[in-house]
């Protein structure tokens, strides 16, 4: 199991359904300002193999469309980990030794076959645990603090069972609203905000929202019943 630091494929169904398939002419053209860093179409463009891949799920897009597509859903996440970052930082969120030891427990039990692996040295499993380990617990931590401030939908995400997508439109809003990041692009733009708006079909019931443990932490123990 793998995952990145923040929500990596929550925007791209939503893009893949919402977007008018289009891409800005110029290679060079800024689609976005980021904390004062513009963003161009060329460094959103994805990679050959990329494209084949997703190619080989979107049957029905053609190469130009599944590359407007991975370029909007580049841009979503280059706009998601950007500000999930910040707001960790002003908040001073990091994960304790406990709360990544946790994580690691649990990751180690889920690349156990690694260990069997001749292609890794152990202390190259160990490095990538660790790093899976603290990304999944500073996850969980950003996800915690987030749907106490601002509350909200709440959805199951493969790579984050407890996914705030409410609070994270909020919190979009407010830094759109101060200026911290801007989507010129009018096509990108749509997009990028389509799918944050997005209503989803399932969401927890209120009274089942836990953030009291980590959800790794409830999923063992609930197994072990």
């Amino acid at each position: 199991m793998t995952r990145s630091n923040v929500i990596p494929m929550v925007l791209f169904a939503a893009i893949v359904v919402s977007l008018g398939i289009n891409t800005p002419q110029a290679a060079n053209e800024i689609i976005a300002r980021l904390f004062n860093t513009s963003i161009s179409n060329s460094e959103l463009q994805p990679s050959q193999a990329d494209v084949d891949r997703f190619q080989s799920i979107l049957t029905d897009k053609s190469e130009k469309e599944v590359r407007s597509i991975l370029a909007q859903r580049a841009l979503g996440n280059k706009i998601t980990e950007s500000v999930l970052s910040d707001f960790a930082h002003k908040n001073d969120i990091e994960p304790d030794d406990g709360e990544v030891q946790s994580a690691y427990s649990v990751i180690k039990q889920w690349t156990v076959e690694l260990d069997d692996n001749s292609e890794f040295q152990g202390e190259e499993i160990e490095r990538y645990r660790l790093a899976m380990a603290h990304g999944m617990a500073k996850s969980w931590k950003v996800s915690k603090a987030l749907y106490e401030a601002y509350g909200g939908d709440v959805v199951f995400q493969q790579d984050n069972p407890l996914t705030p997508v409410g609070a994270y439109q909020q919190l979009f809003e407010q830094y759109r609203e101060k200026g911290e990041f801007v989507i010129y692009d009018p096509v990108f733009k749509a997009a990028f905000w389509s799918s944050v708006k997005m209503k989803y079909a399932k969401t927890y019931d209120p009274d089942n929202i836990d953030f009291s443990l980590p959800w790794w932490e409830k999923s063992m123990t609930a197994a072990e019943k």
